[in-house]
Formats: structure tokens, C-alpha cells, sequence
């Protein structure tokens, strides 16, 4: 019989942006491993069910590295929204887009 070492997973939950319909919501995490001290940003999209609770339909984990650059990414977009100021209506109905370079795109996993 072989046993398998679980590793324990330490989770600090950042933020929780929920969405219209109240089932999905999107989780912003750091995970850090008991065993390793290195720690890596988390993005879970999540679905609620009545048998189940919450639970994962994915997540994509963001190394140390990567921050920095998705953070740059995300604060450029959100100096570009603050020059122009849409009415409140036609927010609702545009959907945001987020460009990653293909660097970074190619090491979800």
C-alpha cells in the first residue's frame, strides 16, 4: 500500500467579485504551500449549487513574476478608463477586455 504525502495548502483570500446572476462569483487568492515559503496569486472562477456550495470551474494560478506585469497591465487599463468616462448605462453592456502578451499566456496551468 502507498501512501501519498498530502500537502497542506494556506489560503488568504483577497477579494470576491460576484457576478449579475448570483451563482458565479470570481475569488482573488494567495496560496502558499506548508511546505515552501514561495507563494503565488490565485484567480478562481467559482459556481454556487444548492447540493454542493461553492466550487471551482477553474483557476489560474500567477507566479511571483507575473504579478508585477499583470499588475502594470490592469492599473494602465484602469488610467485609461478613468480618461474616459462613459455614461453608467453604456458600462453595463461593454465587456471588458484584458490583452495578455503571449509570454504569459502560454504558462497558464
Amino acid at each position: 500500500m502507498l501512501l501519498e504525502a498530502k500537502v497542506l495548502r494556506k489560503e488568504t483570500i483577497l477579494n470576491v467579485f460576484p457576478s449579475a446572476d448570483d451563482l458565479h462569483r470570481l475569488v482573488v487568492a494567495v496560496q502558499q504551500d506548508d511546505d515552501t515559503v514561495s507563494s503565488r496569486l490565485v484567480l478562481r472562477q467559482e459556481t454556487f449549487a444548492e447540493d454542493v456550495g461553492w466550487f471551482v470551474q477553474s483557476c489560474v494560478a500567477i507566479n511571483p513574476e507575473q504579478v508585477a506585469g499583470l499588475k502594470m497591465a490592469l492599473s494602465a487599463q484602469s488610467a485609461a478608463c478613468d480618461r474616459v468616462k462613459p455614461s453608467e448605462s453604456s458600462l453595463a453592456r461593454v465587456p471588458a477586455i484584458l490583452r495578455f502578451g503571449g509570454a504569459i499566456a502560454g504558462n497558464v496551468g
